[in-house]
């Protein structure tokens, strides 16, 4: 059984007044932004800003663990980035708390400290923000008055391979310290909406209990979290443990609560794809009220993967170029396409590669919650780095089932076969050529396809085949009457009305190009005109705008609602709505149009804890990952106050605590470092007036969690300490000095006289 298990139920009905005061103290964090220091040094900050998250539930009078995880301090006042499926109740993780248990002294299992809410959460990208919110004995914990070890989000868009990372996480089930693996970066796997980096591949071991920890680069910077969603087999968790007697019955077994766990992890979520989940729960920016539409139902039939094919382009519209069949040796870029039906959100699905039967990390995806809706057109695969050769199989598995495959050869030298690429869709000119090029059209009845074609010879056998809604609408085959090599226009083809086409184009009866476009909104110079009349307001009373209609604010409003009207867009059509401040994405969804085709005042709203900070807002509305739609509104001074996100860095204090007379280590010491502007005659034991303290370990060792603000050669920092220990006398000083240049960590060893 757990040792935490063991424990749990009496820390959480036992945690002392003075316990959660000293843990409360244990932390502090400036706002000024200072100059990085190496991974080594940020180490200690690094674990004491690692948390283990805990879904439990009442039962018989006791807290009952269902599901685990860690996750990762990103805010001195407690904010914490983790995995979804760790905190999100579901059938197996039954939940009415999350308990947060944090490190207090780095060598022993974390202690269970607080509660905290789910601020912001994504299902399908496995990603959720909490907030620390109360004291496990219940008491509020006011917003803005916590001072806990944090760290930063850094650019995982500059990590490389081979790049050296370190992942921080809970090893296990909350019964061993937190813990540093490294490892370093493998590859990076693409997937449809989240580009070319929707993962870090890591040859880093890691366990499945790190599943929404922390990976970091050389400077300390988080820039992954790790992500494995629990395996299934026919829709059961795979590895599900019994680490407590939650039933009551004197035994812990097969009748208890169990707790699922992933396998050992492989690949990182980017902390860009987390970045604005972090800024709108940092700034206390929410999703407000929108446009009330009907969704649909969720699907009663099981869920599909079909139609795979493998292309080694994929183009800005997420719409894949060619489609092959085998590929040469010195691949560097190799996508599977399939389309799906019947999925939902937050589903477990799974790719396994083999390469000549032998498994292959590197290729694979780990068991991961879905995010890309009910039905569409998906894709997995890497670019940048050599595909090697060999006999490759795909395998598609949704919730342990599975649900395709496909194979592929990679080898030899380039292949001279006909070839369809490339296809866009437009409107004929007076001369016949192809104009307004895109993958969303407006409604009317000369929609045409331009395409390139290689190495055809006369009278090979070419057909076309229209789609709409997923219907065929149109087909024809045909022997190849054109050149060698060139562009082909396909004439119009019919009358296209809103909503969702696909083309395939075939030679020899194989499958040789596929684009998908929509049709929606009217006619205008720029394109097909979705998306209009936007309109910015502090209020609305049944989806009308009231109060001042304008596009700047004076600072303070609490709401700002976003107005629009919309023409020709079918009921089913995917479509994305983004929220961004000052250019940074706050919220992205992507879901099906549930409104009626036509209408007006459409409204989407931000909301806020107390007021929107300064800044300029701005709304984006996309149709097939094109932008239809973009409008703005200033409020207060148009950008975000600075120093708004709180630096990470600073200079680590550490040392060891002695008895002067017999040089042995004093344990339990307790080490206080004052704010800088307070020295040690200014102090009253008020917490305010305190950056961080520390406990020294049975050696007499300390370090200070929270990094210590640096001063400039001009305007130094000055920390005074106070060091108070049991049976000697108190020692106290002034002035010590912290610049820009100071070397981390400040060592500072004291001798302690008895009384």
């Amino acid at each position: 059984m757990s040792r935490l298990s063991l424990r749990l139920p009496v820390v959480l009905a036992l945690v002392t007044t003075l316990i959660v005061s000293q843990i409360a103290l244990l932390k502090a964090q400036d706002d000024e932004p200072l100059p990085p220091a190496p991974v080594e040094l940020n180490e200690e900050v690094i674990k004491r800003a690692t948390v283990f998250v805990m879904q439990t539930y009442q039962s018989r009078g006791q807290p009952v663990i269902s599901c685990v995880g860690s996750g990762t301090l990103v805010s001195a006042d407690g904010l914490i980035l983790t995995n979804a499926h760790n905190v999100l109740p579901s059938e197996t993780c039954r939940s009415d708390t999350i308990v947060v248990a944090i490190t207090v002294r780095l060598d022993e299992p974390p202690i269970p400290t607080y509660a905290a809410e789910i601020v912001e959460a994504s299902r399908g990208l496995d990603l959720a923000v909490l907030r620390i919110t109360q004291h496990l004995d219940g008491r509020i914990i006011e917003p803005g008055t916590l001072q806990l070890p944090f760290v930063e989000l850094g650019d995982s868009q500059q990590v490389s391979l081979d790049d050296t990372i370190s992942v921080v996480g809970y090893p296990d089930f909350g019964d061993a310290p937190v813990e540093v693996t490294r490892g370093t970066v493998s590859g990076f796997t693409a997937e449809a909406r989240a580009g070319n980096r929707a993962w870090i591949r890591t040859s880093a071991t890691i366990p499945g209990t790190m599943s929404g920890g922390g990976a970091y680069n050389r400077q300390g910077r988080l820039i992954g979290i790790p992500t494995i969603a629990p395996a299934r087999v026919g829709g059961v968790t795979v590895d599900c443990r019994i680490i407590q007697d939650s039933n009551g019955d004197g035994r812990a077994d097969a009748n208890d609560q169990c707790v699922p766990v992933g396998g050992f992890i492989s690949a990182l979520r980017p902390s860009h794809l987390a970045r604005g989940l972090v800024r709108a729960a940092t700034l206390g920016i929410s999703r407000g009220q929108e446009y009330p539409r009907t969704l649909p139902p969720l699907p009663a039939d099981p869920p599909r993967f079909s139609r795979l094919f493998f292309t080694t382009r994929i183009n800005e519209a997420g719409i894949p170029a060619n489609v092959v069949t085998a590929v040469p040796t010195g691949t560097t870029s190799l996508y599977l396409v399939f389309d799906y039906d019947n999925m939902v959100d937050g589903m477990v699905y799974e790719l396994r590669v083999t390469v000549d039967d032998v498994p292959s990390a590197s290729h694979s995806l780990p068991p991961t919650a879905w995010s890309g809706g009910e039905r569409g057109t998906w894709y997995i695969g890497s670019s940048g780095t050599p595909w090697e050769n060999g006999l490759y199989s795909f395998r598609l598995f949704i919730e342990g089932r599975e649900a395709a495959s496909q194979n592929l050869i990679i080898g030899g030298g380039p292949r001279e076969t006909p070839q369809f690429s490339d296809i866009v869709f437009g409107f004929p000119d007076a001369d016949g050529n192809l104009t307004g090029t895109s993958y969303v059209l407006p409604e009317g009845s000369a929609v045409q396809a331009r395409f390139n074609y290689r190495f055809m010879t006369p009278g090979l056998t070419w057909s076309y085949i229209w789609y709409f809604e997923g219907a065929e609408i149109l087909r024809d085959t045909q022997p190849w009457q054109g050149e060698a090599q060139g562009i082909w226009v396909m004439p119009a083809a019919g009358e296209f009305l809103p909503g969702q086409y696909r083309l395939e184009l075939y030679i020899e009866n194989a499958l040789s190009a596929t684009a998908d476009f929509i049709v929606a909104g009217g006619a205008q110079a720029t394109g097909p005109l979705v998306f209009s009349e936007f309109r910015f307001t502090t209020e609305q009373i049944d989806g009308v705008p009231t109060g001042p209609v304008r596009a700047d604010f004076p600072a303070g409003i609490a709401q700002l609602y976003a107005f629009f009207n919309w023409r020709l867009l079918a009921q089913g059509t995917p479509w994305t709505r983004r929220w961004l401040v000052d250019g940074d994405i706050l919220f992205e969804i992507t879901e099906p149009w549930g409104a009626p085709p036509d209408g007006e005042n459409y409204y989407l709203g931000l909301d806020s804890l107390t007021t929107l900070p300064d800044g300029t807002y701005e709304v984006e509305l996309l149709v097939g990952n094109i932008v239809l739609g973009r409008a703005s509104a200033k409020v207060g001074l148009g950008q975000l106050p600075v120093g708004v996100f709180a630096s990470a860095e600073g200079v680590l204090m550490s040392g060891r605590i002695t008895d002067a007379e017999t040089g042995a280590g004093v344990p339990g010491v307790m080490f206080i470092v004052l704010k800088p502007e307070f020295s040690v005659e200014d102090f009253t034991w008020n917490q305010a007036q305190v950056l961080d303290l520390a406990l020294a370990d049975n050696e007499g060792r300390f370090q200070i969690a929270t990094l210590l603000p640096r001063g400039t050669a001009e305007e130094p920092a000055l920390y005074s300490i106070l060091v108070r220990a049991a049976g000697y006398l108190p020692l106290s000083a002034d002035g010590i000095i912290v610049t820009d240049s100071t070397a981390s960590p400040v060592e500072i060893n004291v001798a302690l006289s008895r009384n």
